[in-house]
């Protein structure tokens, strides 16, 4: 019964498929090690049981790199999002291909397409924005820098600069601009 479920061109592609997604969530969601280990468990099974099936090696490249463009949204600017959803292209051919002479279903393939591309889209992107909002830091002079937030006392003109509150995180911090800004405004 399990050699059937590991040899099932279906069950092995939902499986490369689930490690690789698991391996970009944990980029996105980095620090806990489950989604890290789980990413890895599903890819070791899978590349020992890929040695002894009939694979196309250029297509298992294919959709690593489809879904592994996926990968890089941590580290780029959020509009570079449309290129990283083109990943899907090649992630749905290298699923087509997957295997020489048993082919993957494409009904599977377009759910998996579908469904990571609605995960990406509702799930991983707001989990991305969340995690850019808290990674704002400290300066050497006790300043925020990089944080959202909203104003919550209007600015006034000292100097050359404008003084007025804003509130991050729960919390109140004096801030300055170089333009005035009304409370409510997103800063």
């Amino acid at each position: 019964m399990i050699e059937w479920l590991i040899t099932e061109p279906n069950i092995v592609y939902l499986i490369l498929v689930a490690g690789l997604w698991f391996a970009v969530t944990a980029a996105y969601v980095p620090g806990t090690g489950v989604l890290e280990l789980a990413a890895l468990g599903a890819l070791v099974l899978v590349i020992l049981v890929l040695q002894a099936m009939p694979v196309n090696w250029f297509a298992v490249l294919l959709l690593v790199v489809g879904v592994l463009s996926f990968l890089l949204m941590p580290f780029l600017n959020q509009r570079w999002a449309p290129l990283a959803t083109a990943g899907l292209v090649p992630q749905a051919v290298g699923g087509y291909f997957l295997f020489n002479g048993a082919p993957v279903s494409v009904l599977l393939i377009a759910l998996t397409i579908g469904l990571s591309l609605v995960y990406h889209r509702f799930a991983l992107l707001p989990l991305l924005a969340r995690a850019r909002q808290h990674m704002a830091v400290l300066d050497d002079n006790g300043q925020l820098i990089g944080a959202a937030g909203r104003v919550a006392k209007s600015f006034e003109r000292v100097g050359r600069q404008y003084i007025g509150t804003v509130n991050v995180n729960a919390e109140q911090w004096t801030a300055t601009s170089d333009k005035p800004l009304e409370a409510g405004d997103e800063v």
